[in-house]
């Protein structure tokens, strides 16, 4: 009869390693024939085989789920090991053996979560498309466009009546500590701005305490991670939250996000009016087969300018993935406020700003199929891009071509969808922004060639394209 050995109660060493991080070492010392394990997670009825290895640091290891476990089998023995549940945080396990061989050690990890996603949460929003101004991230674009960083730099969008309204209301707590938090070198203040606004996205408001007027902020899903090397806990905004709370307070801003949240409602329309995203999703998903996700949110503030990111999420049920992609985005005001522009034309330049956030969660797995390529290529930097334009911040070959890439796709759209007038109108303002604003210098001729293949090739996916525009590109040096 098996032996199951149940562990529930941990053991002699915790040593946070990485914000809440786990690491716990079992003192037991357990007998294993001939060093092999069958392992089997919850919910997966399939044994997995794994040998220790002597001469490396391998190991075996699931995400982190609430109420995870893994059963070891080995001999005549088997041990269940527990994951801590403290999500998102990661909890590694170390076990002790002999074999013949001698006495090891095994490691196993349970990774950390950037999100999880309830059932309840996947019914709700499996198959749709949200457009929202969270309160913390408004909370979060308020404070840096007011502090040292945010003023001296041209990215928050200050313009118009909205961030009058935030400039107005907000002047007398201007000397609050936490803007003395926000003064960077002008080196490194794009960054810390990503740092402390995207990082803003995994908080949320304590219902509780703001039923009694307060504001706490807590870190309790769906999201933990969505920019830099930590969790968000650990990030800049994590770290200064207990100063953002601060100055929530005492400027009393739920009042300023109620009095605005009508405001914040008809941006939310507008974008959605002007951002048709289901069309995009369904034609991306067409062009890379290889790619599906399950949700959309885009996220937005109007006192951003022209700093946009991407994050891709998953949580897995069994065998299958629900994926949702979020998109930090400007506010549909920034073309809104142009007289010249006709309707289709603001779509379709709005349209750009979020597709090529999308798009990079096809097109970057799609390319690391040819990474090797593209490296031996994109590493000679000089003959895609302009040194001190804002593609350095693009640091290996393999993102330059990226960035390419996307925003060829996002012009291949734009011919498929819009009439001939408005798609050589959006055409021409990308290609011009990405070559003399962004410094992509060979943008047009990639552009060009891409949309070539495809009009030669419209009933293939443009993911098939990868080989012969590598080879066009090898050919430019």
């Amino acid at each position: 009869m098996r032996k199951l050995l149940l562990l529930t109660a941990l053991l002699f060493a915790l040593t946070p390693v990485f914000s809440q991080h786990i690491e716990d070492t079992l003192s037991t010392v357990y007998w294993c024939p001939n060093d092999t394990f069958k392992i089997r997670f919850k919910d997966e009825p399939k044994l997995s085989i794994f040998t220790a290895s002597r001469k490396d640091k391998i190991s075996p290891g699931t995400d982190a789920y609430p109420g995870e476990y893994v059963v070891f089998y080995f001999g005549n023995d088997s041990l269940k090991v527990n994951y801590h549940n403290n999500l998102p945080y990661a909890h590694n396990i170390y076990l002790n053996f002999a074999s013949p061989k001698g006495k090891t050690t095994l490691r196993f990890h349970f990774n950390y979560r950037t999100a999880h996603f309830s059932n309840e949460y996947i019914i709700k929003h499996k198959d749709r498309v949200r457009y929202d101004i969270p309160e913390v991230y408004e909370l979060a674009n308020i404070i840096w466009t007011l502090s040292p960083s945010g003023q001296r730099s041209e990215d928050p969008y200050k313009t118009g009546d909205y961030y009058q309204r935030v400039v107005n209301y907000f002047k007398p707590w201007m000397n609050h500590p936490v803007f003395k938090q926000l003064n960077f070198p002008d080196s490194v203040v794009a960054m810390e701005y990503y740092n402390f606004r995207e990082n803003s996205f995994a908080f949320n408001i304590d219902g509780k305490a703001a039923a009694k007027g307060k504001v706490k902020l807590l870190y309790n899903g769906p999201y933990y991670y969505v920019f830099g090397d930590e969790l968000a806990d650990s990030s800049l905004f994590g770290r200064l939250k207990p100063l953002v709370e601060d100055f929530a307070n005492k400027s009393n801003f739920r009042k300023f996000y109620r009095e605005n949240k009508s405001f914040y409602d008809q941006q939310a329309a507008r974008a959605e009016k002007l951002l048709p995203m289901r069309a995009m999703w369904q034609w991306l998903e067409k062009n890379f087969p290889n790619n599906k996700y399950q949700s959309y949110r885009v996220v937005f503030s109007p006192l951003i300018g022209g700093s946009h990111s991407t994050q891709r999420y998953s949580t897995w049920q069994g065998d299958v993935r629900f994926g949702e992609n979020v998109m930090f985005v400007c506010g549909p005001e920034r073309y809104d406020s142009s007289r010249v522009l006709s309707e289709k034309q603001k779509e379709g330049l709005y349209s750009g700003v979020v597709f090529t956030e999308i798009d990079h969660n096809y097109v970057n797995p799609a390319t690391n199929k040819y990474a090797k390529k593209v490296d031996s290529i994109f590493s000679q930097r000089a003959i895609w891009t302009i040194r001190s334009s804002s593609a350095d911040f693009y640091g290996n070959a393999v993102s330059v071509f990226n960035e390419y890439m996307t925003h060829a796709a996002f012009c291949v759209y734009v011919e498929d969808v819009y009439d001939a007038a408005t798609a050589a109108f959006v055409i021409g303002k990308r290609e011009d922004m990405m070559v003399d604003r962004r410094g992509f210098i060979r943008f047009r001729e990639f552009n060009q060639e891409l949309l070539k293949l495809y009009r030669e090739n419209k009933d293939k996916p443009l993911a098939s394209f990868y080989p012969q525009l590598l080879e066009w590109c090898a050919r430019q040096q």
